[in-house]
């Protein structure tokens, strides 16, 4: 019995491969992380909401350029800074002063807010929420909102600019004056004890409380009474300060920031926990020169490999699976005897079986494809018939 060896495995080493290849996927992953970072950036840039909204100096929809310059053409005279110094700046009397704050990035503080009450006779504060409100209207809270917006809200209140537009149209943030510490004058009711416009007094300054800003974008300000209410509540004064702070007053140092509030030894344990990080991943991931692939070339015997999925089977249950597997052998060396073609269909097997043994072609076709084995025994006994069938088309072919 000749016994076959294994093939050798190469004597020839590996061919190295130069620096290019490195290179190249340094500047594949270069490019992927300049692209993701690109698609990033343009996912979360500031939309044209954010940037220009209730913006006195934008003629987009949503910025104010259009009540700003109506309200120079009736002798306001409307300043439009974005810092708490360039308010400062501005040499305003009180008793003759307005100020819109709108403060879309919650950059201000508390001391922020109580300062610009003493700036102005009259302030009106664009859709403010939560400490904004505790500041400049204690008392009165975010609302609810009303079930479905409409498309007109009546005014139902003495506030001046509000009975002179008589209907707004816009889609309102509501304010609940329930629990007002101060006197408060509710317009365009939303909802029980909740309104679009709230005017209250807050420190010996008129504060009105607006939900509504729509009515003083360039795209609302036609609709209904807007250009009324906006021009009314704006122009009582001489002076119109138009304060909308931008990020520069973080930068500036006005409120408090995450990296002032943060302790001072929180950023060096962050770098140091970064560098032992760094160092840990060379010291576990470091290798010694380019990994070296070799064939391992491995034989198997036919019976081992026979005898193992059999005992899977076993193990499993798997009767008829088992069966299969036996059948499909059958089948196969059943069609070369009968000299059929490779793409023998299972039934042109089992017609030429039953006509070369003379036999019955509903109990050829059981035996190959119908009978399931309900036990072990019945499992080896149709074994044993698939080998008996086979014997029996062996001799009936080699005695033609």
């Amino acid at each position: 019995m000749t016994v076959e060896s294994p093939p050798a495995p190469p004597t020839s080493p590996p061919v190295r491969r130069g620096p290019l290849r490195g290179i190249l996927i340094g500047v594949g992953l270069g490019l992927i992380f300049v692209i993701v970072a690109a698609l990033v950036f343009a996912v979360t840039r500031p939309a044209e909401r954010e940037v220009d909204y209730l913006s006195p100096d934008s003629g987009s929809p949503v910025g104010a350029r259009a009540l700003v310059a109506v309200l120079r053409e009736q002798g306001v005279d409307v300043e439009t800074p974005t810092t708490l110094a360039g308010v400062r700046a501005l040499d305003t009397v009180p008793s003759e002063t307005t100020l819109v704050l709108f403060d879309y990035y919650s950059v201000l503080g508390p001391d922020q807010r109580r300062e610009l009450l003493a700036i102005a006779e009259h302030v009106v504060v664009m859709e403010p929420v939560d400490a904004e409100l505790d500041d400049l209207a204690p008392g009165v809270v975010l609302g609810v909102g009303p079930d479905a917006f409409g498309t007109a809200y009546a005014a139902d209140c003495e506030l001046p600019a509000a009975v002179r537009a008589r209907t707004i149209d816009a889609f309102p943030m509501s304010y609940d004056v329930s629990e007002a510490e101060n006197a408060v004058e509710g317009c365009f009711a939303t909802a029980d004890d909740e309104f679009a416009v709230v005017q209250t007094e807050t420190r010996g300054t008129d504060v009105t409380v607006v939900g509504v800003t729509r009515v003083f974008t360039n795209g609302g300000i036609l609709a209904e009474g807007n250009a009324s209410f906006a021009l009314n509540l704006l122009g009582d004064h001489e002076t119109l300060v138009w304060y909308r702070p931008d990020l520069s007053e973080i930068e500036a140092g006005e409120v408090p920031t995450a990296v002032s509030r943060t302790a001072p030894w929180l950023t060096p344990l962050i770098l140091l926990l970064a560098a032992v990080g760094f160092a840990a991943a060379i010291w576990r991931g470091r290798r010694f020169g380019p990994l070296v692939t070799e064939r391992l070339p491995v034989v198997v015997r036919s019976n081992e490999t026979m005898e193992g999925r059999a005992r899977l089977y076993e193990r499993a249950g798997a009767r008829e699976h088992a069966l299969d597997s036996l059948r499909i052998g059958t089948v196969d060396r059943l069609a070369r005897l009968c000299g059929l073609p490779r793409r023998a269909t299972v039934d042109e097997v089992v017609t030429a079986v039953a006509a070369l043994l003379a036999r019955d072609r509903a109990a050829v076709e059981a035996l190959l494809v119908g009978r399931s084995p309900t036990s072990d025994a019945q499992l080896v006994a149709l074994s044993d018939d698939l080998l008996v069938l086979e014997a029996d088309v062996t001799r009936a072919v080699r005695g033609r």
